[in-house]
């Protein structure tokens, strides 16, 4: 059964998703045919349920069907659990602490962040306990904390993990296997948020030969890199070279994605959005509504209607209008990205920051100096509390000055 697996999980690399669902569905039949009560399965029959509902689960996480994943790790949870009350061996254990880590990088994915940390926090807690620090699914689990972190602005944390998890996989796996690629990926994310561009392209140009060499170059896993690559010429000096090769990146990534799943998935609702951050250089053109437009139009189809990916949209929707002078417009977009980002995650994060300054912004120019100060207020408690981004406090604490007369006057 052992070889079985590992034929689904090359079917599974080489992206052919329908086979490896029809030989999911057929082991499933065979299973249920030989259970008469499934309630009393021995402990080889669940190992085997177990492993199921992981390839499906694997399936369902690379094709963007996060929430159809959840389903399958939640009943393969269930059986780990038990598995390690009877075994409680090294094995049960990596088993179980596989389907937290997976669960939580879903979790992530759906932005229920204080799920994602009880799920990889917990999983990193017992594989240190058992002393399984020097495996697979101890640097997985790693890689997806160093996502969490860098979410939360927890920079320092976020590149520990990611390159513990790099220098496990390296030394498990080899430097050009697609687990440290995977970890690359995930660094050149965290280099990016930073401002570390350079840092960041030489970790994602690694991670793309790597994805590349292994899986091809018309691969979903090659594709999310080529599209961070894309990204990181958007972040670099406004020149028409760069976002040239910005837009041929993102556009290749885009093509890939369409190719191998459909119209609707995360990465390709990335791409549309990131193709409208290019048009957006143009002030003359609202082109750009089009494609952030057919992103959210994505998001909310995949996720419902209160998304991080969607407040993002939101955010660079409202800077558009901003740099065109259209301020009401702006405004009702940074308002609706601020209520996302209290929804999902509270009071205090950056990016909550970021909108609250943008939308002061907003009122200043409109003439609304109450307003703006009450939000250039909460964006520096945020920035003060949390410790991030000094030089942005600094700014905002002199823009609030500069309007503090109009402000008592309005």
């Amino acid at each position: 059964m052992t070889d079985y697996f590992k034929k689904i999980d090359i079917l599974i690399r080489k992206q052919q998703f329908q086979k490896s669902l029809s030989k999911l569905e057929k082991l499933q039949n065979e299973l249920n045919a030989k259970l008469n009560n499934p309630e009393e399965c021995s402990e080889n029959e669940l190992i085997l349920q177990s492993n199921i509902y992981e390839r499906f689960a694997q399936i369902f996480i690379d094709i963007n069907q996060v929430y159809r994943a959840m389903q399958y790790l939640i009943n393969m949870i269930k059986i780990e659990k038990e598995l390690f009350k009877t075994q409680c061996d090294k094995e049960s254990v990596l088993r179980l602490c596989n389907s937290y880590a997976k669960i939580g990088r879903c979790c992530f994915y759906c932005c229920y962040y204080e799920q994602t940390f009880k799920y990889l926090d917990y999983a990193q807690k017992l594989l240190i306990k058992h002393n399984l620090t020097q495996t697979g699914v101890y640097a997985m689990t790693l890689t997806q904390l160093g996502n969490y972190y860098r979410f939360m602005f927890q920079d320092d944390l976020a590149e520990q993990m990611l390159f513990e998890s790099i220098k496990i996989r390296e030394e498990l796996f080899t430097r050009q296997s697609i687990e440290v690629a995977d970890s690359l990926h995930g660094l050149s994310q965290l280099f990016s948020d930073e401002g570390k561009i350079d840092e960041a392209m030489k970790s994602i140009s690694e991670a793309i030969t790597i994805w590349t060499e292994v899986l091809g170059y018309q691969h979903i896993k090659t594709a999310k890199s080529i599209y961070l690559k894309g990204n990181l010429y958007l972040r670099m000096k406004n020149t028409q070279e760069n976002l040239q090769s910005a837009e041929k990146l993102i556009a290749e990534s885009l093509e890939i994605n369409l190719k191998i799943m459909g119209e609707y998935s995360q990465d390709i609702a990335d791409c549309y959005h990131s193709l409208g951050k290019i048009k957006a250089y143009n002030k003359n053109s609202n082109e750009f509504e089009q494609y952030f437009q057919k992103s959210q139009e994505i998001l909310k189809a995949l996720y419902g209607q209160s998304h991080a990916s969607i407040a993002i949209i939101l955010n660079n929707f409202g800077r558009s209008y901003y740099e065109r002078k259209q301020y009401e417009e702006a405004v009702n977009c940074f308002e609706e990205s601020i209520k996302i980002y209290t929804q999902l995650c509270g009071k205090m994060h950056g990016n909550l920051a970021i909108t609250l300054k943008n939308c002061a912004d907003c009122h200043k120019e409109l003439g609304r100096y109450k307003q703006a100060y009450i939000d250039y207020q909460k964006s520096l408690e945020i920035y003060q509390k949390m410790q991030i981004n000094s030089s942005q406090a600094n700014q905002i604490l002199n823009l609030m000055f500069l309007i503090s007369d109009k402000y008592l006057e309005d």
